[in-house]
């Protein structure tokens, strides 16, 4: 006679527990395979991506003396920029305490097209105003809500800006710096050929926004400067940020990338620059490449780079690392060589 049966195994008791984790990693992986679906034909999943992740950190490292550098700065001040042709921007000015006129820097902030703000550097804009420059702090529209040439127009905008309105917050309109880190060295550095070279002036219908007289320097860290090369670097997210920037999904193809490679579009006009970049940055050769066109057209050109220090991208803001209070001290003399 067979033994009477007992009760069910007691692993069935973890069963709805086990069912629920099954739904739940069915969700996540059918909404990821959704995301990646829509990858194919729209930029926006990867470039809100990248924006949470650049978003979760700081932006900038900051030295022991940040505060010393605050107290010596007066209440930043938002400016707001008309900008023809595109959506208004903004900006934020840090104005040294100490009596001016002073050099005026114009920094356009990094975050792949897609990311960033003024936030996101304002402790380097607190340095470097601690400093006797009044910064001018550009809050451009992202991609892909916003895309080329849009932030171009608009830090032109911005130069006309400072021009008409930098006087009154102790800044010298005749002293005027273009900077920028990451994906704002390359609008930054777009910048400034639209200021020297008329040719780009003109496609981009723009007027400059500053006389190049009054243009005195650029300062560039670890940018992207040539569209037929940056491919090859390797970049992590690449594509996607310039997807979202272009327009382009095969953006070295877009009918406008000549524009965007200062490599092309710089001329012996061209400001004095200082470029600097990590040895373990990806983008270390665009700056190389860059330095070397610059060079080959007779433009006054200064370089900070390293080998074998295995700095990243965007080593010159980790001031717990003394490589970048070098690279801060370096963009200091150039621009004290430049301005003063």
């Amino acid at each position: 006679m067979p033994a009477a049966e007992g009760p069910g195994p007691p692993a069935r008791a973890g069963r709805p527990w086990l069912r629920r984790t099954g739904r739940a990693v069915t969700a996540v992986v059918v909404g990821a395979l959704l995301a990646l679906g829509l990858y194919q034909v729209s930029v926006q999943p990867g470039a809100a991506m990248l924006r949470a992740l650049f978003d979760s950190g700081p932006g900038v490292t900051a030295p022991p003396d940040v505060e010393a550098a605050r107290a010596a700065v007066a209440a930043p001040r938002t400016v707001p920029i008309p900008t023809p042709d595109a959506p208004d921007a903004s900006a934020v000015v840090y104005m040294p305490r100490s009596e001016g006129p002073h050099p005026v820097v114009l920094w356009v902030h990094g975050g792949g097209f897609v990311s960033g703000s003024p936030a996101t550097v304002e402790d380097f804009s607190f340095l470097l105003a601690s400093r006797g420059y009044t910064v001018v702090s550009l809050d451009y529209t992202l991609a892909p809500e916003a895309r080329y040439p849009v932030p171009v127009r608009q830090g032109n905008a911005a130069l006309a800006v400072v021009q008409e309105r930098i006087a009154e917050l102790g800044g010298d309109p005749a002293r005027i710096v273009l900077g920028g880190d990451s994906a704002g060295a390359q609008i930054a550095s777009q910048l400034a050929a639209v200021q020297t070279n008329p040719r780009l002036a003109d496609d981009l219908g723009l007027t400059p926004g500053v006389p190049a007289d009054r243009l005195r320097a650029v300062v560039l860290y670890c940018g992207a400067y040539d569209l037929d090369t940056l491919a090859a670097t390797g970049f992590p997210g690449l594509q996607t940020f310039l997807w979202a920037y272009t327009g382009h999904r095969d953006w070295a193809d877009a009918p406008f990338a000549d524009e965007l490679s200062t490599t092309e579009q710089a001329t012996a006009d061209y400001p004095p620059t200082y470029l600097t970049v990590g040895d373990a940055d990806p983008f270390e050769s665009q700056s190389r490449e860059l330095a070397a066109a610059l060079e080959e057209r007779g433009v006054p050109t200064e370089t900070l780079f390293w080998d074998g220090d295995d700095l990243p991208h965007e080593y010159q803001f980790h001031f717990d690392r003394p490589q970048a209070a070098r690279s801060f001290d370096a963009t200091l003399d150039f621009l004290e060589d430049r301005t003063g």
